[in-house]
């Protein structure tokens, strides 16, 4: 048949004839769980999607069919329902073919048809773009995934066979997909607690955009896993051995594989070594029962020592995604650290297939709780888009709430509440009730009264005082919140203020901050006062205090302008440094210019971007060569004590003899220092040289000046020199 008598097919709906028999494999995997009729129904979905496809060819040479049926295959490990299977096989019909949408309304029913509808969208959106366009195409897909979430899963799987079949693109679309992939699916698939297919997504992606980082993370694992075999094979009968002899006899002891991407994210924001991050082997213990999960973990504890502050409960607290299980870190056979996660089998199968387990488990009742909190955040995407003033507002609030780093609070009541790491007492009253959050006047954690500002930890009761009335919103509120919930809902509420009221709040705050540096707003007129605003951009001073009111702008920052700006125009002195305190100027944190990444003791100037803030420059860096005294936007900085730890990233750019294994000697010398690598860059200068471009983390000028010195003594170097974008 051609692709021509497709779409009359279509109207008149398909006989038996037209019918085209599955593949084995597929039908042999449907089988095992669908019924004929069922089967009957996904058979005629395979048979429009192979008209449809039949002249298209993927990028390798394969017939394009190949792909829907292997994105529906992996539905079908998921054991979803047909009509998901049906979306999956038909996904790219009305994108590719011509089908619309009514022809599968009549043949697959309004739910196949929405699913389709869904997923061809969600392919057109480019999620890596700025641009208000694809921001508001996105914003329409995610409201239509939070109506029927099957239009998420179906693209997720599409997007994870695409990810297995990538090397067959271009390489510039290699890399846009990747970034994609790691910068929303892979969060998605977490957020709906599909563990298992969040963590390929991760790892193809990572072995694309990095193939030489994965490469070195796969070899020090399979090293380091194949010097251990031994002792880990060990641990694992152990731990079955004993739970065994203390009654849990149905156990099963697994170990678990290390996701790559993992390591890799673990070894940069933590700061640790390879040695230090692949040392700690984990294991998965399975049991029948929840009750069983509490004995093993008083059974493994009282064998091996447990290491303190490593113990948490998922189960008591179910994660935001549903997922369940008890952690806990020991320190086994001669002190050899592992990582177990006890939990039912039942538990490992909700974590491994997510949402999907709903379809799975519906008729035994064993997933509503997993489904229901993983919908819930689904669910509340339509009241975000009410309380979000733009599209692009609403795509950096989707990407905000995707962090999966989440505390755990308690109500007085002793209701759960899951928010992101970092939340505050008003991030907290928002997630209650928006009600709540309005009329927020105070907070009482664990019974003591704390600041509205104050960072909210796992464990806590946290009781909110509120008054009868609401009263208008503190704009600096926006400085401390963290949730995209409780931002647009104080965004929301900020705009309905009215502009007097906003502009007079704007002209305290600014006031106010002046006063500390012994200046008043009544200095600046004139000439002089629109030099600054035009500095700052924008187009008067009324207009300036309503963005202060409104919160759009920092108060302490644009007083620093007026001041600097007073200062340099009368020329009384120079202008006064501004203090950097653990990274921050008055509270405010500041960015680290990438062009010249300067480091803790660097001599540096302070540029006051409207849009970024305070970004700290290399005093050499080429990008702030035009400073004068004159220009308000530049301001001298110095250093102030760090009470933390901080790391600071650095490039260096090394010239060596080309000899085999001199990039792993040079990663050596980093290793022994305990000086983490961001990026690599490597050239060849000529035959008997080549060049690295290396980005390092050190805590100050002089761990540099030290790991420098190191890299120049070794026997291949011919230079060693810090890029600070001076040249």
């Amino acid at each position: 048949m051609s692709e021509h008598a497709l779409p009359s097919i279509l109207i008149k709906d398909f006989s038996d004839h037209h019918l085209i028999r599955l593949p084995h494999k597929f039908y042999k995997s449907a089988k095992k769980y669908l019924n004929t009729k069922e089967i009957k129904k996904i058979q005629k979905a395979y048979s429009v999607a192979f008209y449809a496809h039949e002249k298209q060819k993927r990028h390798d040479g394969s017939q394009y069919i190949t792909h829907p049926v292997e994105v529906a295959n992996i539905l079908l490990d998921l054991r979803m329902d047909p009509d998901s299977i049906c979306a999956a096989l038909m996904h790219d019909v009305l994108e590719d073919c011509d089908v619309n949408k009514n022809n599968l309304e009549k043949l697959f029913g309004t739910d196949v048809a929405e699913i389709v509808d869904g997923v061809s969208k969600l392919g057109k959106i480019d999620t890596t773009s700025a641009s208000e366009t694809d921001a508001n195409n996105l914003q329409k897909m995610m409201l239509a995934m939070s109506k029927d979430v099957r239009v998420l899963l179906v693209k997720i799987c599409d997007r994870l066979h695409n990810m297995r079949t990538i090397e067959h693109l271009p390489r510039p679309k290699q890399i846009k997909k990747s970034k994609e992939t790691i910068e929303l699916y892979g969060p998605l698939a977490l957020r709906i607690g599909m563990q298992d297919i969040r963590s390929e997504l991760e790892d193809l992606a990572f072995r694309c955009i990095h193939p030489i980082r994965a490469s070195i993370i796969e070899g020090a694992i399979k090293k380091s896993s194949g010097g251990r075999k031994r002792i880990v094979s060990k641990i694992r009968k152990e731990l079955k051995r004993n739970l065994k002899s203390n009654g849990v006899t149905d156990v099963g002891v697994k170990g678990r594989e290390k996701n790559i991407y993992s390591i890799y994210k673990k070894i940069k924001s933590k700061h640790k070594p390879f040695s230090e991050i692949l040392d700690v082997y984990g294991f998965r213990i399975l049991v029948d029962s929840i009750d069983e999960c509490y004995r093993s973990l008083g059974i493994i504890h009282n064998y091996f020592s447990p290491i303190e502050n490593r113990f948490k409960d998922y189960i008591a607290i179910p994660k935001s995604n549903g997922y369940q299980a008890l952690h806990t870190s020991l320190l086994a056979l001669n002190a050899f650290p592992i990582e177990v996660q006890i939990q039912t089998r039942n538990m490992s199968e909700i974590a491994s297939f997510g949402i999907a387990a709903h379809w799975q488990y519906k008729t035994k009742e064993r997933s509503k709780g997993s489904e229901l909190r993983a919908t819930k955040w689904l669910s509340g995407l339509i009241d975000l888009q009410k309380k979000t003033n733009n599209s692009s507002e609403f795509a950096q609030s989707i990407k905000t709430d995707l962090d999966s780093n989440e505390v755990f609070l308690f109500s007085p009541k002793g209701d759960i509440y899951a928010l992101r790491k970092g939340s505050t007492p008003i991030d907290f009253a928002y997630e209650v009730h928006s009600d709540l959050g309005d009329s927020i006047i105070g907070c009482k954690v664990n019974r003591n009264e704390v600041p509205l500002n104050i960072e909210l930890r796992t464990g806590q009761t946290v009781e909110i005082i509120t008054s009868k009335t609401k009263s208008d919103v503190d704009p600096a509120w926006l400085n401390y919140v963290v949730t995209s919930k409780a931002r647009n809902y104080i965004r929301s509420r900020l705009r309905k203020q009215k502009s007097s009221d906003a502009r007079k709040a704007g002209k305290i705050m600014l006031e106010t901050e002046l006063k500390r540096a012994g200046s008043s707003l009544s200095e600046y007129r004139g000439s002089s006062l629109k030099k600054i605003l035009d500095s700052i951009g924008v187009a008067s001073l009324n207009n300036l205090l309503t963005e202060l009111g409104l919160g759009q702008r920092t108060g302490s920052i644009i007083a620093e302008r007026f001041y600097s700006g007073l200062q340099i125009r009368e020329g009384i002195k120079e202008p006064k440094p501004v203090l950097i305190l653990d990274n921050k100027i008055e509270s405010v944190t500041v960015r680290f210019a990438k062009c010249c990444l300067p480091v803790f003791g660097d001599s540096v100037i302070a540029h006051s971007d409207t849009e970024k803030g305070m970004v700290i420059h290399h005093k050499k860096c080429k990008q702030v060569s035009r400073f004068t005294k004159k220009d308000p936007r530049y301001l001298p900085a110095i250093w102030g004590e760090n009470k933390k730890d901080h790391l600071y990233k650095a490039r260096i750019d090394i010239n060596t003899e080309d000899k085999v294994g001199v990039l792993s000697d040079i990663g050596s010398v980093f290793a022994r220092s305990g000086i983490n690598i961001g990026s690599v860059n490597t050239r060849t200068i000529d035959k008997k040289f080549a060049g690295f471009e290396i980005e390092i983390e050190v805590k100050n000028k002089e761990e540099l000046k030290s790991i420098m010195n190191k890299i120049r003594a070794m026997k291949f170097t011919t230079s060693c020199i810090r890029n600070i974008n001076d040249k």
